[in-house]
């Protein structure tokens, strides 16, 4: 199981989310993407169904960056973190289809359960396809 975490530079939740990685990365094996462009080649060579993926839309840049790679995060399990609740961003986040969307102004605490709850749910697959 990997988990894979993009978190563009600059951004002040950026901070938060790395805590994040540190505690999920005791239960499965991470990577962090900084870029949009490392973010692409990861989605098209590097993940697969045993990957998760975590995305954070820092700002409505970002955010629009990971609309236009859509095709790319097609059937994979990921989650959302947008940078804010305006009708027009929580809109285009769920056009991406993730299986969670929260807010970078939300209790990312949450984000930590959903994560390892996924981690959880594949490990529990694994086990009963063996």
């Amino acid at each position: 199981m990997n988990v894979l975490f993009y978190i563009p530079e600059g951004n002040p939740v950026s901070e938060i989310i790395r805590g994040m990685v540190e505690i999920i990365s005791l239960k499965a094996e991470t990577t962090i993407v900084l870029s949009i462009k490392d973010l692409s080649h990861m989605l098209c060579w590097s993940a697969d169904k045993h990957t998760i993926i975590a995305l954070l839309a820092g700002s409505k840049e970002d955010l629009q960056n990971l609309v236009a790679i859509r095709h790319l995060l097609s059937g994979k399990s990921f989650i959302l973190i947008l940078p804010d609740r305006r009708e027009g961003t929580t809109a285009m986040g769920h056009s991406l289809g993730p299986r969670f969307l929260t807010y970078a102004d939300s209790n990312l605490a949450e984000v930590v359960a959903v994560l390892e709850k996924m981690i959880e749910n594949y490990n529990s697959k694994k086990v009963m396809e063996e």
